[in-house]
């Protein structure tokens, strides 16, 4: 079976300039027609599918430094864990400022309880008098 460029990108799922890249970048080997155009084997499009499925060739691996993506790393842990921290240390602050407000709170209100059971306990006690039921104008005739 033989596929043109357009066919074996989209089996790939890439752009055709990708399929033409590899080609040449990875000596693929196809023929080309009469109007200058890749004809693909099933060969050539298992090469191809195994270049996609490792998605990063071996000259592109020697060029990657992994210590500097490894450092990169471990800085954006350390950003990351240093943000934590000061998230937590906001939170813990914000936390120990309610509590005060809560506990000057609570010391008003024991204040206001001590000065209110001492007027209790200085104020004389007046009795009030109890106040009569009103009768009606019928339960004084009988």
């Amino acid at each position: 079976m033989e596929l043109k460029t357009s066919a074996v990108a989209k089996r790939l799922g890439v752009s055709t300039k990708t399929v033409q890249r590899w080609v040449k970048k990875y000596n693929i080997p196809c023929t080309k027609n009469e109007a200058g155009h890749y004809v693909f084997t099933n060969e050539a499009i298992e090469q191809l599918e195994k270049y996609k499925f490792l998605g990063v060739d071996e000259e592109e691996k020697e060029h990657v430094e992994w210590e500097e993506v490894e450092q990169r790393l471990d800085e954006l842990e350390r950003k990351i864990e240093q943000k934590a921290d000061d998230v937590v240390s906001f939170q813990l602050l914000q936390h120990r400022r309610e509590m005060e407000e809560m506990l000057q709170y609570i010391q008003q209100l024991e204040q206001r309880i001590v000065e209110l059971e001492r007027q209790k306990q200085t104020e004389p006690i007046i009795e009030q008098p109890t106040k009569q039921k009103r009768r009606g104008i019928i339960s004084f005739f009988l």
